[in-house]
């Protein structure tokens, strides 16, 4: 007797349509409320990624405008500029090359180079895996190329990855001297 009337209650229950909009709407307003945040993470991270590129570029462009010698403390203030700029943060590395095109040898090489943080200073022989990201240059022709590191972390964990690795460069000539000097200790 029991059974039969579990039995016919759970038939009923299939039946009855009562309750259903809301049962829907509670699905619905789930899915809309995860998008809402999901789109504010993405696009943050969009947003991020814009500024850390908008700060390599006016770094390596306060750099290209020097005219007298600079020192390690000026390129660290750079890296806090950055830091600055980018306003997520505090693991942002830099690193600050300049280089030039020997036609004897054929390669580029590297002038003087400083990184901050725990990436380590660019050599000649690291050059020859960057060559087709480098532009072309004349004989003792000077560029300056800098490199950036930011890790960007989500505010919300919707399918966005923590520890979004952010990796620019951008290559610059000098504008107003031939070379931007850093001079060797």
């Amino acid at each position: 007797m029991n059974a039969f009337r579990i039995d016919r209650l759970a038939r009923r229950f299939v039946r009855d349509e009562q309750g259903l909009v809301i049962t829907e709407f509670l699905f619905a307003m789930c899915w809309l409320c995860w998008w809402y945040v999901a789109s504010f993470a993405i696009f943050d991270g969009f947003r991020q990624y814009n500024a850390s590129i908008k700060a390599t570029y006016t770094v390596g462009d306060i750099l290209s405008r020097q005219m007298v010698e600079i020192d390690e403390s000026f390129l660290d203030g750079l890296q806090g500029l950055y830091e600055y700029l980018i306003k997520f943060g505090s693991d942002a590395e830099l690193r600050y090359t300049s280089l030039k095109w020997v036609d004897a040898r054929s390669q580029y090489e590297v002038d003087w180079s400083y990184a901050t943080g725990t990436r380590g200073d660019l050599t000649t022989a690291d050059l020859t895996s960057m060559t087709d990201r480098l532009p072309r240059l004349v004989d003792g022709e000077h560029v300056l190329l800098v490199e950036s590191w930011s890790t960007y972390n989500t505010l919300f964990s919707v399918g966005v990855s923590q520890g979004l690795q952010f990796n620019n460069y951008m290559v610059t000539s000098p504008r107003f001297a031939p070379r931007v000097v850093l001079p060797q200790n």
